[in-house]
This record gives C-alpha cells, structure tokens and sequence, in this order.
C-alpha cells in the first residue's frame, strides 16, 4: 500500500483501516462468543495499526521535513496515545460487546471525518509513475539495509520498537498480575495510564526536538525509557511503578526523530515517502510477530525452577534500549546523502 500511496495520492488510504476496522469489530459485537471471529479481529485490525500509521507519517512527510518532521511525529505519538489512554478507560466501562460496537461507530466517524476533511497532501507531480511487484513482498524492510546509514538507523528503530508498548501489552498483565496480583480494573488503569504518559511524551518530545535537536531528544528519550523499564523491572511498590510511568512521560516517542532520519535518507535514495513509511512499518511489523514470543520466553525462564525475576524482560528491553542508541550514535545521520 505504500507504493500505491505514493502513485495515487494519501486521502483514500486514510479510509481503508477504518472500514475493516468497522466492519471487524461489528461481526465481534454480533458473534462475542466466537472464538474464529475474535481471532481474525485481533489479527487483521492489529495489522491495520500500521495501515494507517503508513500514510499519516507519509502525508507529514509531504507537508514538513528536519525537525519539524520529527516534532509533528511526536505529536501524532501524542494523539494516539490519547486513544490508547481513553480507549482501555472506555472499553473497561462499556464491557464485552458494546466495546466492539462503540468501537465500530467511532471508525465509521473516522472514516467519515477521512473522507469530507482531510485535503490530499501529495502533489500531482510528486507522484511516481511505475509500480512494481517487488514493492510488494512481505520482506520489503529490507530495502533499509541499503546502506549503512540507513541500515543503522533501521537497527535503532528496530531496537526501540522492542519497548513500544503493543509490544509489552501482555507482559504487563503477566508481570502486574504475579508481583502485585491485580485483576482486570487495575490492568485497565495501567493501560490507560501509559496512554496518558505517551501523550504528555509527545509533547515533551515535540518540545526537546525544538531545544536541543532531534539527535538530543533522541539520546534523552532513549535513556529515559531504560531508566523507566529499570525501575517496572525491579519494582516492589506501586509507588516504584508510579516513578516508572513518570519516567515513561519523557521516553514513549524516542523513534520520532530517527524515523525523521529514515525519510530524509531514504528519499535521497529514490524511495517514495509513503514506500519509506511502510517498509519501517514492515519491519516493525515482522519484529512484533516475534516479540511477544521472546518476551514469554524470558518470563517463562525467570520465574521458573525457584528463579524469582518476573521484570527480566523489562530489563532486557533497558538493555536493548541502550544498543539502539548505541546504533544511532554508529553513523551521523545530520550529514546529507553522498
């Protein structure tokens, strides 16, 4: 779809998520006992996350470049985390399949609001000319490890997407439900209290990138996000996890001004900014398949055969947030293309 999206323009891109969405989540709220149709839900509209999110940075990237880039990222990280604050909070109210419908009705006034309001943001001469097959492979991520400059920069969002937390959701109902032993009502809390954190971190991104560029706010969120993945990791209190969150404020949108390098460098290599948008979601995508899996495994072996450390993949996500800075600082991603 990126591809697509840099021939034929952002707008109706907009509109694709919404509709499956909100044909998805109606079957959910008619058939909320069906094991299939809860699974396909969960599947096809998690992938829609990043069919959205692909066009919306492509069409910031037409609109904004260098730093203002970077802080128009951070504040779309903002914007959704103050879905993802209001979202667990709603839905924890409303309960079962009147989640799934309210749901529905809300993609239907996004897709209603994509279509009447959202102008196109790609020029007409803009737009590329040839589409190719190979564009869409499943594997397209690779396209960033065209050289080091990108290949470095790729490493480091790809490191830094191992502590999103889409990426954690269900290690943090393992590890609050075996260190505090809560139940569904505090989970919900946690969630939309990280919600809350990532929005009030999109703005204080957005305003670092200003002050100190988008290399500083980078290497700041980053070490903030490993003193907050520090402190859940070895928390004993729920004061210790508040401290956590508070770190969290300053951490969530670390990869804003890296993917602001990934555009600049990619498109000075020939590649459409919508094709840039969806390779880094491709990779980020192929990573999550994977994450969930390795982060249960680490569980699995630090709580087992009188081993007592369910924070270990907290610890591991400070440790990996740690190399991707490291990767970042590999290359100097200020200097133009050769």
């Amino acid at each position: 779809m990126g591809q697509l999206s840099d021939m034929h323009g952002r707008k109706s891109f907009f509109m694709i998520a919404p509709a499956i969405d909100a044909f998805l989540h109606t079957l959910v709220s008619i058939f909320p006992k069906s094991l299939p149709v809860t699974f396909v839900d969960r599947m096809i509209s998690g992938a829609m996350i990043f069919a959205f999110k692909a066009p919306l940075t492509a069409s910031l990237s037409d609109l904004f470049c260098g730093p203002q880039l970077a802080s128009w990222l951070a504040k779309q990280g903002a914007a959704f985390g103050l879905g993802l604050g209001l979202g667990p909070f709603i839905g924890s109210k409303l309960g079962g399949a009147k989640s799934f419908f309210y749901s529905s009705v809300l993609f239907l006034v996004t897709l209603f609001y994509a279509s009447r309001s959202i102008p196109e943001t790609l020029k007409a001469e803009d737009r590329r000319k040839e589409f190719s097959l190979a564009a869409c492979s499943p594997l397209r991520f690779v396209k960033l490890f065209q050289d080091r400059m990108l290949s470095m920069l790729a490493v480091t969002v790809g490191l830094q997407s191992f502590g999103d937390y889409l990426n954690l959701y269900d290690i943090n109902y393992l590890y609050l439900k075996t260190v505090f032993d809560v139940g569904q009502t505090e989970i919900g809390r946690y969630a939309s209290a990280c919600g809350v954190s990532q929005l009030i971190s999109g703005l204080t991104m957005s305003r670092a990138i200003h002050t100190v560029g988008q290399k500083g706010a980078t290497a700041f969120a980053n070490a903030m996000w490993l003193v907050s993945m520090g402190l859940l990791g070895t928390a004993t209190s729920v004061k210790q996890v508040i401290f956590s969150l508070c770190a969290m404020c300053f951490g969530h949108l670390r990869s804003s001004g890296v993917t602001a390098y990934i555009q600049k460098h990619g498109q000075s290599r020939g590649m459409g900014r919508s094709e840039i948008a969806a390779a880094q979601a491709n990779l980020l995508a192929v990573l999550k398949v994977f994450i969930p899996l390795f982060y249960g495994n680490i569980f699995s072996l630090a709580t087992s055969k009188s081993r007592n450390v369910p924070g270990a993949p907290y610890l591991v996500v400070g440790l990996l947030t740690g190399l991707s800075q490291l990767a970042f600082l590999a290359v100097d991603p200020e200097k133009d293309h050769d």
